[in-house]
């Protein structure tokens, strides 16, 4: 591929992608309130909380895509044709997952009704995920582990 970011950025991408994935997951499970309260106490409304978990959840989430997007399109140190031909290997095998994950989201769906709005928004936000991380796991896979034997 002609537009990859150079090596460097895999190493960002793997340091800031599970940062932010983890101040997310500590964000929905409530840590963050919780250390807010005892830096300052019950001082403060609940206003300010909100307003803090609000602006961690969207620098958590955007960190982590960066991160999965500095991953998926950096460089390898050696970039050859059989890296090429893995990375597009690996776009296929995950664009074929994503597809098996959207016939049987919406077959689950057909049988359980109506998941609103907020399960709709899981739902695609699982999507986009699994699409990512099933490209980086079988690319790193192939490319580190079944060549290396």
């Amino acid at each position: 591929m002609k537009f990859l970011l150079p090596h460097r950025f895999k190493i960002i991408g793997t340091i800031i992608a599970p940062l932010g994935f983890g101040l997310w997951l500590a964000m929905q499970s409530g840590l963050i309130t919780k250390v807010l309260v005892l830096i300052f106490g019950g001082h403060l409304t609940a206003s300010p909380y909100h307003i803090i978990n609000v602006a961690v959840a969207i620098i958590s989430f955007f960190s982590f895509l960066l991160g999965i997007f500095f991953l998926t399109f950096s460089r390898e140190n050696i970039e050859d044709e059989m890296v090429q031909r893995t990375r597009l290997d690996s776009f296929q095998v995950a664009a074929l997952g994503q597809i098996i994950v959207i016939i049987a989201g919406f077959v689950f769906m057909l049988f359980n009704g109506d998941p609103g709005e907020s399960g709709m928004m899981v739902f695609f936000i699982i999507l986009v995920f699994q699409f990512w991380l099933s490209f980086i796991i079988r690319f790193n896979y192939i490319l580190h582990v079944k060549y290396r034997q």
